[in-house]
């Protein structure tokens, strides 16, 4: 095989469709890989030693920056690593180029050192899947490499956007050989356009007829991108008397006229209240909702019409009632909708508004006596945010808890909610907030930053990186979903009951450290905590609360909701 011309090939093509950031983790079946990236010079590279780190390093650069990044590993099970982070950028529709280098095909099941099956890896949860030809005899061996490199980088980028997988058998020498990128060699370029899918005139007519001749619309957006074009033309549609729209943290649309806090609204509607707040056309667009409870809802409702709006032509049928999958760009479909629509007379949002400032205000009640918990410090925290910061919100409590909190259009709100796991949460963080030029917050529970603690390994941690970990000795959410909150097994086998801290995982990595365990030390301790005066290194403020009264106080906020 010659691994010189493929791997020069290789790193060409990825230069010359646009990509500019590679994460390496340490290895020696892909040191042509590191070796070739690094000679280039055209290329950022990053070197984390843990995968599964790396690999969600990589998906946190890629969801802010929206363009393809490359991961690289070595072979064996270096590479199954990288999984919890491709199933989750393939959820979240996140491009990224994976890269495992390989030993040849006549050494697997041969008991070689880190060998085993690589081909098809990740089939269950990535785009496509490709391996280069192992011996390249032929010029067109290497054309077909290239081709697949082109193609591969192509299939991240069209809708739906996701991870691809090339698995690269390398042959031994691997250190041995000299690279010459000065030497401009002719490489094969393709491209592929894919322009935004669009509805034709008369499927948009019919739709409109429909719209207009409802008096009852709800718009729910799971997890979009920030987009101006997109929240204003959602603005103009909130006007209309008969038109609804429900909105999450992850949606990052914002209006005065949007329901915004939708997990307390919902808690207080029941299934019997459909006559007021069941919808006649229900439009869906985004990815993944994460209130459990409009799932629920929405499912025993059996709602007549569902349109669900996607540029994919991935079907999504989360509430049962889909009716029409429309594949469409967002922007060009609500454009053409409001072109044709008129207002209807109606009830339906007032509805609506009035239960959700009915549960505003039991809600600024309830905080008003507050004692110390997580709801208490979530408050304190996200009421003082800095402007334009981006928010970074782990599973499970962590984003639950944000969403019950007033919406903030200064702020981005992330969250790896594709497949929703504890595992990357603060590697994530750390990679959006290195591409990003404002303020990126971490809000973390201590199960789920103490499982991703070797994200604060890697060189990459930012100075203006924050980390919020609400530390209340376990996972603090089996004490309020019902089922594990009764079990004997809770302390152990569901909320994995702990003692520990994280001052001296901040020591050892050099991160400034802040703590308080109750309001006062709370409120003391921010403004210093925000500053960008902290030795110019990123900082944690970790946030003892009561584990036991943290889930009784939550019950009693939504009682109190009723």
């Amino acid at each position: 095989m010659d691994t010189k011309q493929t791997i020069i090939d290789l790193v060409n093509v990825c230069y010359a469709k646009g990509i500019r950031k590679v994460v390496f983790s340490p290895g020696s079946r892909n040191a042509p890989l590191i070796i070739a990236f690094n000679e280039h010079k055209g290329f950022e590279c990053f070197a984390i030693p843990d995968e599964r780190v790396a690999a969600f390093f990589g998906l946190g650069m890629a969801q802010q920056t929206h363009e393809t990044v490359a991961i690289v590993s070595t072979s064996g099970s270096a590479a199954l690593n990288y999984s919890p982070a491709i199933a989750e950028a393939y959820y979240q529709r996140i491009p990224m180029l994976v890269l495992t280098a390989d030993r040849p095909p006549e050494w697997i099941d041969q008991g070689n050192g880190q060998t085993m099956r690589q081909r098809n890896l990740y089939q269950n949860f990535i785009k496509k899947s490709y391996e280069i030809n192992h011996e390249t005899t032929h010029p067109d061996e290497l054309w077909y490499n290239v081709r697949i490199y082109n193609e591969a980088i192509n299939e991240t980028r069209i809708e739906a956007k996701g991870p691809v997988h090339i698995n690269l058998p390398l042959r031994e020498p691997l250190y041995d050989f000299k690279l010459d990128f000065n030497n401009k060699t002719f490489v094969k370029i393709i491209d592929q356009v894919s322009p935004p899918p669009e509805l034709s005139t008369q499927v948009l007519d019919s739709l409109s007829q429909k719209w207009n001749q409802s008096s009852k619309k709800l718009i729910l957006c799971g997890i979009t991108p920030r987009s101006q074009a997109l929240n204003d033309l959602l603005s103009t549609l909130s006007a209309d008397p008969s038109v609804i729209i429900l909105t999450e943290t992850t949606s990052n649309v914002t209006h005065p006229n949007f329901i915004e806090q939708l997990d307390r609204v919902l808690f207080t509607i029941e299934e019997k209240d459909g006559q007021n707040f069941k919808p006649e056309i229900l439009l869906t667009f985004g990815t993944n909702i994460v209130s459990k409870k409009i799932k629920t809802l929405f499912r025993n409702w059996d709602i007549e019409e569902h349109w669900h709006l996607d540029e994919s032509d991935i079907v999504i049928d989360t509430f049962k009632s889909l009716t029409s999958h429309l594949r469409s760009d967002l922007v060009h479909f609500f454009k053409e909708i409001i072109k044709r629509t008129k207002h209807k007379n109606s009830t339906y949002a007032a509805s609506w508004h009035k239960q959700d400032q009915l549960c505003k205000r039991k809600h600024e009640s309830f905080l008003a006596t507050l004692e110390w918990s997580d709801l208490k410090a979530y408050e304190i925290c996200l009421n003082s945010l800095p402007e334009n910061s981006n928010l970074q919100m782990a599973n499970s409590t962590a984003v639950r808890y944000v969403q019950l909190m007033s919406k903030r259009a200064d702020i981005s709100y992330y969250s790896n909610r594709g497949v929703a796991g504890i595992d990357g949460c603060s590697s994530t963080a750390a990679g959006a907030a290195w591409v990003n030029v404002n303020k990126t917050i971490l809000v973390t529970g201590d199960v789920a930053f103490f499982y991703d603690s070797n994200a604060l390994w890697t060189p990459y941690l930012k100075k203006d990186l924050r980390i919020i970990l609400f530390n209340n000795q376990g996972g603090n959410i089996f004490r309020f979903i019902p089922g594990p909150d009764s079990t004997e097994q809770l302390e152990t086998f569901f909320e994995a009951h702990h003692n520990k801290s994280a001052r001296h995982l901040a020591a050892a990595y050099d991160i400034a450290y802040f703590s308080a365990d109750n309001e006062a030390e709370l409120t003391r301790s921010l403004p210093s905590f925000w500053q960008d005066q902290t030795d110019n290194k990123p900082a944690i403020l970790e946030i003892f609360t009561p584990r036991l009264k943290n889930a009784q106080i939550l019950k009693s906020y939504f009682r109190h909701l009723l």
